[in-house]
């Protein structure tokens, strides 16, 4: 004790020597710990170089709506371009606003300007701004687009009925000589009456009689009866059948329609049971089934679809 209190510098500076050695120890100690930790982790540890993949939607579609830029239409409640009004009873009239009348009948205002027509046009209704060859009367009728050229009605829709050209046939069922012979008579040329059964051949033609059916009509305004029987005779060459009504005339199958095709402004005359077709689509053919004077029936031969084909209306005169 006597040394430390004689050497006391001496003994604090060894002292602090000693103490300086046993950190520096320490710290050795723990940083061989700290890499032998280490080394046991990143070798026991798994490697993974797959790269996650970023989101992209977002921006891909920030930089679709970048190139695609925006663009103004004119249209009902457009930023730039007033709706347009009319001036009735001196005052101003909104067409679009559902509460006046149609200005075309009888094709609603809104149909004009959903279609980005002019519907101050007078002439719209007969207009075809697509040029698909019809009009936008035709396209409202079609419930299709008159801006799209691809967008139509059918073309048979533009086929009229100019005439019914009526060939009378040239035999008549005249009379029933009894319950089982019939009495046939030409009306062009003279020729011997012919009294024939069901069955037979007509002579002098290409019919034979293959059917009859007897039928009465009362006329309810005399209480008066009436033989309206008929004879079925039929082609043996064609198989066009005939309906002959005893003593009246009938038409002919050799009967035509005329038609006038308002897509291009032709005509065309077609037999009874004959086929036609129609440009563009020459590739799909139609049949005339029946012939009257105010329309005629043809079919879609592919689709057995039957079509009506009205009268043309011929425009009033001035």
């Amino acid at each position: 004790m006597d040394w430390i209190k004689n050497n006391y510098e001496k003994f604090t500076l060894l002292l602090l020597a000693v103490s300086l050695l046993g950190v520096s120890g320490y710290l050795v100690w723990d940083t061989h710990s700290f890499l032998t930790t280490f080394e046991d982790i990143k070798d026991n540890g798994g490697h993974n170089n797959n790269v996650i993949p970023l989101e992209t939607k977002s921006m891909d579609a920030a930089k679709a709506a970048v190139e695609k830029g925006e663009s103004w239409n004119g249209h009902k409640g457009s930023l730039f371009v007033s709706r347009k009004y009319l001036v009735k009873d001196d005052k101003l009239v909104d067409p679009l606003d559902g509460t006046s009348g149609p200005l075309h009948a009888p094709v609603p205002n809104n149909w004009f300007a959903d279609n980005g027509l002019d519907i101050l046009d007078q002439d719209i209704l007969n207009e075809d701004p697509d040029g698909d060859g019809f009009t936008n009367l035709d396209e409202w009728q079609g419930q299709t687009d008159p801006q799209n050229k691809a967008s139509h009605p059918p073309y048979t829709t533009k086929l009229r009925l100019v005439k019914f050209i009526k060939q009378p046939f040239r035999l008549m069922f005249k009379s029933r000589p009894d319950a089982d012979s019939f009495q046939l008579d030409t009306i062009d040329v003279r020729q011997p009456t012919q009294i024939l059964k069901v069955g037979d051949q007509i002579a002098g033609t290409k019919f034979k009689i293959i059917g009859f059916e007897e039928k009465k009509f009362l006329n309810p305004k005399t209480d008066s009866e009436s033989d309206v029987s008929e004879l079925t005779i039929q082609n043996t060459e064609s198989g066009d059948k005939v309906v002959l009504i005893l003593e009246k005339l009938v038409d002919s199958p050799d009967s035509y329609a005329l038609f006038r095709y308002l897509w291009d402004g032709t005509e065309v005359k077609v037999k009874k049971d004959r086929e036609f077709s129609v440009k563009p689509e020459e590739d799909v053919k139609y049949k005339v089934i029946d012939i009257q004077e105010a329309e005629a029936t043809i079919e879609n031969t592919k689709t057995g679809e039957k079509i009506k084909v009205p009268h043309l209306e011929e425009p009033a005169k001035k």
